[in-house]
């Protein structure tokens, strides 16, 4: 912009210069010359001959001509001079125009870029939304997978406790049968007589040893029954736990991978808006920087410090000077990004 304005300038001054100069030769062209007679003092008309009249003439004609020439030559020397200048301004002119057409062209190419950006982060954007959709999904297709193997478990322990109970009621039933039994045979070894009953007696004494046995028996297998019961009650929880446990992991990473997503998103538009304010070293070709920043709330830059320099004193103080000039840098609505980039670093590297 300050070139362009310098040749403008330029341009105006020639123009002035130019016309100062045609107006000056058109006065020296079109001024009459007047040649002032010369005083002849006249002592005696009949004494003055042919030859001197000749002469003095001559003399006057030489004089003359002379300064007809000289007046020939400075008119040269305008018409050179003025054809220097305009030649001088059109050129001037061109590269007048060569540079708004290379300003035309810069201002393309810096378009292009910033539309190339704009594409980069749109397809960045899409990118996450796919990547959050096929979360979802997998989300709740897991929650139905959990509420499927949930429901078969109910149906188990169901489908087991029918099964108890028909068993337990045919337990019973064949006591009932075979304590009916007992009692008929009782009684009918009552009627024989009082050996059988002696007899019956220790018989019945037996069975009660062997009925004290079987329940004993019983109580010990409904005992090792719920003890298994419960290690397995024990065994299910423990895989529930370990399942939410890795759940609730699986979701800290993906809410780390989507802070860091939009951290760096927005580091690379705090690096875009630095070189946009970066005025650049002669002396920085393949150089680069790590730049430690701290923020303000609102990206209002606190702090900037080289964390690795670029080995070039001017370079580093040009990106230092960047970063105060860029802010207030770009900040993320999100909470958890923002508190990231109060405190952070990133590799300023223009090529």
């Amino acid at each position: 912009m300050g070139n362009n304005i310098l040749a403008g300038s330029y341009s105006l001054l020639l123009h002035i210069v130019l016309f100062g100069l045609f107006i000056v030769g058109m006065d020296s062209s079109s001024k009459p010359h007047f040649v002032a007679p010369q005083k002849v003092d006249i002592v005696q008309a009949t004494v003055m001959d042919e030859s001197q009249v000749l002469e003095e003439m001559m003399r006057l004609q030489e004089f003359e001509d002379k300064k007809l020439q000289k007046e020939k030559d400075r008119q040269a020397k305008v018409d050179e001079k003025l054809e220097e200048t305009e030649q001088e301004l059109a050129r001037k002119e061109r590269e007048f125009l060569d540079q708004q057409e290379r300003a035309k062209i810069e201002q393309q190419q810096r378009d292009l870029k910033a539309k190339q950006e704009q594409e980069k982060i749109k397809n960045l954007e899409q990118k996450r939304k796919l990547e959050d959709e096929k979360r979802l999904k997998a989300e709740a297709d897991r929650k139905v997978a959990q509420e499927k193997q949930k429901e078969a478990e109910k149906e188990r322990l169901a489908s087991e406790k029918l099964k108890q109970e028909a068993d337990q009621k045919r337990r019973e039933a064949e006591e009932k049968q075979r304590l009916a039994e007992a009692d008929r045979k009782a009684e009918e070894q009552r009627k024989r007589d009082a050996e059988e009953k002696a007899r019956k007696a220790e018989e019945d004494e037996k069975k009660r040893l062997a009925k004290l046995e079987q329940d004993r028996k019983k109580a010990e297998a409904l005992k090792k029954k719920k003890e298994a019961e419960a290690r397995e009650a024990e065994a299910k929880r423990q895989v529930q736990e370990s399942l939410e446990a890795e759940f609730a992991k699986e979701a800290q990473e993906r809410e780390t991978t989507r802070v860091a997503r939009i951290v760096d998103i927005v580091v690379l538009q705090i690096t875009q808006k630095v070189k946009r304010n970066w005025n650049r070293p002669s002396s920085a070709a393949g150089l680069q920087a790590t730049i430690h920043v701290k923020l303000m709330p609102g990206g209002d830059v606190k702090q900037v410090t080289i964390i690795n320099s670029s080995g070039n004193a001017i370079f580093d103080r040009s990106v230092e000077t960047a970063v105060y000039k860029a802010a207030p840098l770009p900040q993320p609505k999100d909470p958890k990004a923002a508190a990231e980039l109060r405190d952070f670093q990133f590799v300023f590297k223009p090529e």
